[in-house]
């Protein structure tokens, strides 16, 4: 039986992590382009005021994907909530497991923090995350919808601030 390892990552594996994120973003067909550099991944997972956190699943010492994730705050309890933003497992490692531990792991790391939510998003057209997600207890939250302001939208927006 193969050995599944999951641990933190550490800055000097950032081009590991750059390389599962344009993984990720092919296999799943992203609709809109990966900017992300390794300097920004330094900076926001490693630098002095770190935003996210990211871990790393290998399977017998194989590199086999990742998951990166950050904490928010639900005024409704009062509590911080874990949310998963990426979770990738390459092709070949797929179907063994490993994405049910990764998230197992996370509930886990949620639990033991204290978090009153555990939370991610899947795109529309990905059936078999989306399948899969329901298939371990999560609820798809239909009520909800998503809206974005990207960094030329921000800045129109920031122009009716009053400071």
């Amino acid at each position: 039986m193969p050995e599944l390892t999951i641990r933190n990552a550490n800055i000097s594996e950032v081009s590991l992590l750059l390389t599962f994120i344009k993984e990720l973003a092919v296999e799943e067909g992203f609709p809109f382009d990966v900017v992300v550099t390794e300097e920004s991944l330094k900076e926001n997972l490693f630098g002095e005021q770190p935003i996210a956190e990211a871990i790393f699943f290998f399977v017998d010492g194989a590199p086999a994907g990742f998951a990166v994730y950050y904490h928010t705050f639900s005024t409704t309890t009062g509590k911080k909530g874990l949310h998963l933003d990426d979770l990738y497992v390459r092709p070949q490692f797929q179907g063994g497991g490993i994405g049910k531990k990764a998230l197992g792991y996370l509930a886990s790391l949620a639990k033991g923090r204290n978090c009153g939510r555990f939370e991610w998003w899947a795109l529309k057209w990905n059936e078999n995350a989306i399948g899969f997600y329901e298939s371990i207890g999560a609820r798809h939250m239909e009520e909800l919808s998503i809206f974005r302001l990207e960094e030329g939208d921000i800045q129109n927006l920031a122009e009716y601030s009053p400071l």
